[in-house]
């Protein structure tokens, strides 16, 4: 212990520096307990003990924190005035929607103003549409056609129940089937069709059989020279076993146009081709109703549901599996003749009435496009 004494005796510095270090130190804690901390850390004080340094540190940090607070209002006053433009924007599109459902109403209560004329007029521009059930297809190895996993349903329209005198303008074109119902359904209507027809062959240059008088005659001339309300249109059974499907559905699509320019006013029905019983339908050959169902999905796709409706018959007299009923038919492909009244019945419940005041704008046309492909009719021909 006097040693200790005897030291400090003789070191006076040394305790002048001690006290300053001490006084520095409980100086700095006090200073910060006042400042309640001013955001340093025991560690940043010990570190830096002088006052200048601990001054300089609260300083900077108070920059920062006053910068922060800045930075947050401008956002928050920019956020307000981008809800505010927002708000306006919405007022403003409310208002434009408001003034357009107000027109709206106006022009709806200015169309029932107009009466029956308008309904009228609405109900003419009424357009049908062809609907197609679909299936999962099959694998073919054919040329002639393949399995297109879907079938045509007569096309979708607000028909009209007709009378017999609806046929007295009407034109049926095409093979022995429609033979059948020239001779069995009783239809007062022209009928130019023969055994063995195809839509290659039904504007070509040999003609066609017109049924009244069993004459054969050239078809592009009467479409030409007769006008017809209705043409009735079913073909693509002789077509089976020649080319494959979309051939058949280009000549189609050919004859129909020629057809429309010849008879601009009439309306056309596609009549779908009936489908074979059990014991025709091979797979293994063209005769088939997969490849039946194909050649009217092609035709199908050609109506328009204006002037121009895809029939669907079959459902009159096929099985739940799509095969024309054993029954009713004599060789698996041609029906009884007491069966045709029935497909009478069907033609005469989907009439189309249009207005037949419109102008002819469309001059006849002598050109046949099926002209060019009248090879076609050497080919095997069975119904």
């Amino acid at each position: 212990m006097k040693r200790w004494k005897k030291m400090i005796r003789n070191c006076p510095y040394l305790v002048a520096l001690f006290s300053i270090w001490m006084f520095l130190t409980i100086g700095g804690v006090g200073l910060l307990l006042y400042r309640d901390y001013g955001g340093m850390k025991w560690k940043t004080f010990l570190s830096n003990p002088f006052f200048a340094l601990i001054m300089e540190e609260e300083m900077h940090e108070s920059a920062v924190r006053t910068a922060g607070s800045e930075a947050e209002t401008v956002m928050a006053h920019a956020a307000n005035e981008l809800a505010g433009s927002e708000a306006m924007k919405g007022a403003v599109l409310d208002r434009i929607t408001g003034q357009d459902e107000k027109e709206a109403v106006k022009d709806d209560n200015e169309a029932d103003k107009e009466g029956s004329g308008k309904d009228a007029e609405a109900k003419a521009k009424v357009r049908g549409k062809t609907f197609f059930d679909l299936y999962p297809p099959v694998e073919t190895d054919s040329i002639y056609f393949e399995d297109v996993g879907k079938i045509a349903l007569t096309t979708e329209y607000p028909y009209t129940k007709v009378e017999e005198g609806y046929f007295k303008d009407a034109a049926f074109l095409g093979d022995s089937r429609t033979i059948g119902i020239a001779d069995y359904a009783g239809l007062d209507a022209d009928f130019y069709c023969d055994n063995g027809m195809t839509i290659y062959k039904l504007l070509g240059e040999k003609g066609v059989t017109y049924q009244r008088t069993g004459e054969k005659v050239n078809l592009p001339e009467v479409l030409q020279q007769k006008k017809y309300g209705k043409i009735y249109i079913m073909l693509g059974m002789n077509e089976l076993g020649y080319r494959n499907t979309g051939y058949f559905l280009e000549q189609y699509q050919a004859v129909l146009e020629q057809i429309r320019n010849w008879q601009p006013h009439a309306i056309i029905f596609i009549m779908a081709n009936l489908h074979v019983s059990q014991t025709k339908n091979n797979i293994q050959t063209e005769f088939n109703n997969i490849n039946i169902n194909a050649k009217n999905v092609a035709a199908a796709s050609l109506a328009d549901g204006v002037d121009i409706f895809y029939l669907d018959s079959n459902p009159l007299f096929t099985d739940q599996d799509g095969l024309l009923k054993e029954d009713l038919t004599f060789d698996g492909v041609h029906l009884y003749a007491n069966n045709y009244p029935e497909w009478r019945e069907f033609l005469m419940m989907h009439g189309v009435v249009k207005d037949d005041e419109k102008e002819d704008t469309n001059a006849p046309n002598s050109a046949s496009n099926a002209d060019n492909v009248d090879a076609a009719e050497d080919e095997d021909q069975i119904w």
